[in-house]
């Protein structure tokens, strides 16, 4: 047995004519293996390297003697396209699939013309020797541009389909609140109706608002409709409506009184026909810090909008109260609301009786003192004493009979810079008596001038009252 190696290689097999009579070959059983002493290596020949083909009665194959044996002097047959030895195919990477007539590797035989190169164990890695050839490998190809698909299509389409309806919405939305007013008459007519159904939002659509607007609400239109409901709207037509300005003649009953006024109106290209003047503007100054409410609601400024109706105020002190015959007031104009001027909180009675209270109490503590100051006033160190000096300690006051009268009818003042704050300009009268001494010897005097107490003031807003003095 001669071994095969890349030195010593196999003899070259001789050139064997085909069988001629190929149909008497076919006759003859053959059973895929067979053998030759000049040819044939000591190794069988896997079974995974014969071709298909390699069957009984095969072109190019010799006829086999019955049972199976070779028939002496026969021709062995020589496949052209493969040497003796097979093998595994050799690797090819752009080859997916088994070829069955893909050359065998030969690790014995030279590289085929056409085929990858000889595998060499001692090359690097990765590389066959003497390299790839040129083109052996394309670089891929750019892969084409992805569709846009339907669905993100779909979505920017109807993204901008949403944006253009709420644009439109923000625009007729408000249109269809008010309503459909061609004329100035119209949406006097509508204001109005919206006013006596208690519908705050429709009626602010066809108003112009220009001051604090948190009294504009459902809760205290219905609380005003509940006092004086409206009714009875008639709605003339405007006589001397333009292309832009309209006076609007009209009368209602808020309450069972008739109310006749004029409402101007102006034609907005954006918003249709706005009444100017639709609002009553109202000033509550007089009543900052006293928690004023206004049909149950606060206002957010003590100058607010109002709607045409009846309007109940009320102070969040039970010591206060209005200088007012009434707390309830019918409001249609901003001459209506004027009368706000001339009213003003005031103590209520049990008010100014918990502020005499109050004064009383702390000003029989002032008098118990015998010191020359106390915290009410009636300071005395700067008395003259005619060259003798006042003794701390020796003072005694007596709150007279006009003065204890006096307490009994103190009256109070509210300061209207902070309504809660009431003080008094009713101060009793107090005899004094102090010692004095002067080269060892003690005199007694009576304070005839000086000594005055300070004005008492209670701040209300305080969550326990007490009295101060200025």
């Amino acid at each position: 047995m001669t071994n095969e190696t890349p030195e010593n290689p196999p003899p070259t097999p001789p050139n064997v004519p085909e069988p001629v009579n190929e149909a008497a070959a076919g006759q003859h059983g053959f059973d895929g293996t067979f053998s030759s002493d000049g040819a044939a290596s000591d190794a069988a020949v896997p079974d995974a390297a014969v071709p298909d083909a390699a069957v009984s009665g095969a072109p190019g194959y010799p006829p086999a003697a019955p049972g199976g044996h070779e028939i002496p002097g026969a021709p062995v047959h020589q496949a052209a396209a493969a040497p003796a030895y097979q093998a595994a195919p050799v690797y090819d990477p752009n080859v997916t699939a088994h070829d069955p007539n893909a050359p065998v590797y030969d690790p014995n035989a030279a590289a085929y013309p056409g085929t990858a190169p000889v595998y060499d164990p001692n090359a690097p890695q990765g590389y066959p020797v003497g390299g790839y050839p040129p083109g052996a490998y394309q670089a891929a190809p750019a892969a084409p541009k992805k569709p846009m698909s339907k669905g993100l299509l779909f979505g920017i389409i109807g993204g901008a389909a949403v944006l253009v309806l709420l644009i439109a919405a923000a625009i007729v939305v408000p249109n269809l609140l008010r309503g459909a007013a061609p004329t100035a008459s119209d949406a006097v007519e509508k204001y109005l109706t919206a006013l006596s159904e208690g519908d705050a939002e429709a009626a602010i659509a066809f108003v112009e608002t220009y001051a604090d607007d948190s009294l504009l609400t459902d809760e205290v239109l219905g609380a005003s409709l509940e006092l004086a409901p409206i009714t009875d709207i008639v709605v003339e037509e405007s006589e001397d409506a333009s292309e832009y300005e309209a006076t609007v003649s009209a009368s209602f009953a808020v309450g069972g009184e008739t109310i006749e006024r004029d409402f101007t109106a102006y034609n907005s290209s954006e918003d249709g026909w706005l009444i100017s003047d639709g609002l009553v503007m109202a000033t509550l100054t007089n009543f900052d810090g006293l928690g004023l409410t206004v049909n149950g609601a606060e206002p957010a400024d003590s100058s607010t909008s109002l709607f045409p109706g009846a309007y109940q105020l009320a102070l969040g002190y039970e010591e206060f109260a209005l200088d007012s015959d009434t707390d309830t007031f019918t409001l249609t104009t901003d001459a209506d609301s004027e009368l706000f001027w001339d009213i003003y909180p005031v103590l209520t009675d049990d008010g100014a009786a918990t502020f005499r209270s109050l004064v009383r109490t702390a000003i029989e503590e002032c008098v118990a003192m015998k010191t020359l100051t106390t915290p009410c006033g009636m300071d005395i160190t700067d008395i003259d004493l005619s060259g003798y000096t006042p003794v701390d300690g020796s003072v005694t006051r007596t709150i007279t009979s006009d003065g204890q009268a006096t307490l009994d009818s103190m009256l109070p003042e509210v300061d209207y810079s902070t309504p809660t704050l009431v003080s008094t300009y009713d101060t009793p009268d107090v005899d004094m008596t102090l010692q004095g001494t002067k080269d060892g010897t003690t005199s007694e005097f009576e304070v005839l001038f000086g000594g005055y107490m300070d004005t008492p003031s209670v701040d209300f807003a305080q969550e326990t009252p007490t009295v101060t003095w200025d």
